[in-house]
């Protein structure tokens, strides 16, 4: 069953960022494509023709994302933007079926983490117990000093089994999706080795109880619900109401007022703060007597940005205390820990996105300034590089680490080992 369903999983991951490489190759052609268009269309007007004309920037997947897609499904890996306000576009994401994304995308690191501790706790309950009810126990410790050691050598038969599967799917996904074999592999394998071996101290604990094989049973059925369930969902509901997100409507009516706002006023009050933005930009002649000019226009657009600042931050600041809060209580619950590590190696989790975000306003903020002087000058279209622009790909430059990861599960497994072992030595 594992690995069949592994085999799937690595056949759907791949699939799901293959199609997303492919969205990413394809914008790259409409971009050049959609330019020359826009061109040909408004090249008369170069403040008409940046009105429509749009720049991407592509999150590249990490070559580990087909292994764990994350949040690659709920959060834009695409964004392209004018050079109009870009709060009103940083945010737009492709329409998807909400169903679907409630399910979500099967990848190998849900095998690993939901699936493999089933079947961990299927070989597992019932090893000492069976013994008890068929007899065999009580023979074994007449005959014998050394029972516990038969128990053992068992269990070492299966942690065997499991751990083989494991690292044959590693060396598996390693060739299907051709990976390196660097700091992330080594990182990512380890960390796995280290959460299903939390499984089999789970399940050896519960064998140390010495009770029934449905009583054992129900038990680790009833962990992995509540450790793979019900608690991240629970967390999922408690962030969500102790970190709500008012701010977000309130970021939408604050840079839409703080643009539309500025038709009806007089044009000191956009261009004064648009200098003090950008004081570099007072030397271009401001056509004051026009009633309407790019200049005006696109200075009235930043300023809606400028206004959506403070709820800008104050959404960034509620994520940012979300993935903090996160990783404080994932500490004791290695489901959560492993996923957010395998995410966080494979760039695929929240912190990767708004890394993401960050990336784009900077991005934008170049586009701007590079054209803003031709656009203020009316120059010719011909005069500038615009043709030249292509798609960009962003890839970050930090390095993940999974030391606080593995030190959570290193703790709780030994705390269960230790138990274990105590109550094999009462009995």
């Amino acid at each position: 069953m594992l690995l069949i369903t592994g085999f799937a999983s690595l056949y759907f991951g791949k699939t799901f960022i293959a199609n997303q490489q492919a969205v990413i190759e394809k914008a790259a052609m409409l971009q050049k494509k959609n330019t020359l268009s826009n061109i040909d269309h408004f090249g008369k007007d170069i403040g008409l023709l940046f009105y429509h004309n749009k720049f991407s920037l592509a999150n590249a997947p990490n070559a580990w994302a087909a292994f764990a897609n994350g949040q690659r499904d709920i959060n834009p890996y695409l964004i392209s933007v004018t050079m109009l306000g870009l709060e009103g576009q940083i945010y737009d994401t492709d329409i998807n079926n909400p169903v679907s994304l409630l399910l979500g995308n099967m990848d190998l690191s849900f095998v690993f983490i939901f699936l493999f501790p089933l079947v961990i706790i299927a070989f597992s309950y019932n090893l000492l117990s069976e013994q008890k009810e068929s007899g065999v126990w009580s023979l074994l410790r007449a005959q014998t000093n050394q029972s516990f050691q038969v128990i053992w050598q068992k269990f070492l038969v299966r942690v065997a089994v499991i751990f083989s599967v494991a690292l044959f799917l590693l060396f598996v996904t390693i060739l299907y999706l051709h990976l390196p074999v660097d700091f992330i592999f080594f990182s990512i394998t380890a960390l796995i080795m280290f959460y299903l071996t939390f499984w089999f101290a789970v399940s050896f604990f519960i064998i140390s109880l010495a009770k029934s094989s449905n009583f054992n049973a129900s038990a680790l059925v009833a962990v992995w619900v509540l450790i793979c369930i019900v608690i991240p969902a629970s967390l999922n509901l408690f962030l969500t109401r102790k970190y709500p997100m008012p701010e977000a409507l309130q970021h939408v009516i604050n840079q839409r007022e703080g643009y539309h706002e500025k038709w009806d006023m007089a044009k000191e009050v956009t261009m004064k703060p648009f200098f003090e933005h950008y004081p570099q930009l007072k030397q271009y002649p401001f056509p004051q007597e026009k009633t309407f000019s790019w200049f005006w226009y696109y200075a009235m657009q930043q300023m809606g940005d400028d206004q959506a600042v403070a709820s800008r931050r104050a959404i960034e600041n509620k994520l940012a205390a979300r993935q903090r809060f996160t990783n404080t209580f994932a500490f004791f619950f290695p489901t959560i820990q492993t996923q957010l590590g395998i995410n966080n190696m494979a760039g695929s989790d929240l912190n990767a996105h708004l890394d993401f975000q960050q990336a784009v306003r900077k991005y934008h903020e170049k586009i701007r300034l590079h054209f803003y002087p031709s656009i203020f000058l009316n120059k010719a279209v011909d005069s500038t590089d615009i043709k030249d622009y292509k798609l960009e790909k962003y890839s970050p430059q930090q390095r993940p680490s999974v030391w606080v990861n593995l030190l959570s599960i290193s703790i709780l497994t030994v705390i269960l080992i230790g138990t274990t072992a105590f109550n094999f030595k009462r009995q």
